[in-house]
């Protein structure tokens, strides 16, 4: 398994918190782990992430998953916009829906470009090694294999509506959010909203940087809309935990 992950190897800082993240897992099936990576590469990954030109905005459109890019459509008047504004509000008014900007990282049969070392550093962890093991530590889920992933980039007005990443082909066991925003404001919307048995928010997450919020799947959760006068990002890396497929 390799080192243990209460000793800080490679990118992870140390864990001197484990039994506890554990115990609140197993009583609640989520939790949020402060301090994820050693601070030299959280900042390294941030400033990648922050400066990077090359993100999709991706939303659904009568039923259908939609990519455009996200720096066209940001050059787009506003009044150019309303029609597909309407659709991508009707389908939330309808059900299921999303708006934010993504680029993907890792995943099974998906051959990233080359890309700035900081980002296949992360890809490496998705693979194998310790944060893996300090998942399969602190969730219980032994038969975590891999983890697939995605940059994300929330700006005022992109939001998540509520679901539970229920998906049993893909054997996802924990879902994650890697949060990379600092001085993120608990009035700028963008949280991460988990829903009780009455439907009701039951904990709300405000995004922090270097902080990984594990959660067991099936859960019922959103983000939040980001309100209208923000002007920041909210960035992130997210995906899910999952056991290998059956041979």
């Amino acid at each position: 398994m390799g080192a243990s992950p209460d000793t800080a190897p490679g990118p992870l800082a140390a864990r001197p918190d484990l039994e506890d993240l554990r115990a609140r897992f197993a009583d609640r099936g989520r939790v949020v782990v402060p301090n994820l990576l050693t601070p030299a590469f959280a900042a390294e990954l941030h400033a990648c992430l922050a400066g990077w030109p090359r993100w999709a905005l991706v939303t659904r459109v009568q039923g259908r998953h939609r990519d455009f890019d996200a720096a066209a459509m940001a050059r787009i008047p506003p009044q150019d916009r309303v029609e597909l504004d309407a659709l991508i509000a009707a389908e939330a008014r309808q059900g299921f829906q999303y708006l934010y900007e993504r680029y993907p990282l890792h995943d099974v049969g998906y051959e990233p470009e080359p890309g700035p070392p900081v980002l296949d550093r992360f890809r490496a962890l998705l693979r194998e090694g310790p944060l893996l093991e300090l998942a399969r530590r602190i969730t219980g889920c032994g038969d975590i294999a891999f983890g697939d992933g995605q940059a994300t980039r929330y700006r005022n007005g992109h939001f998540l509506t509520l679901h539970d990443d229920a998906e049993p082909a893909k054997r996802r066991r924990v879902a994650y959010v890697l949060g990379l925003t600092p001085d993120w404001a608990a009035d700028y919307g963008g949280q991460l909203q988990f829903l009780g048995m009455d439907g009701g928010v039951e904990e709300v997450v405000v995004p922090r940087f270097n902080t990984l919020s594990l959660f067991r799947v099936p859960c019922p959760h959103l983000v939040s809309a980001v309100a209208p006068f923000v002007d920041a990002s909210r960035l992130s890396i997210t995906g899910w935990l999952r056991a290998a497929a059956d041979p």
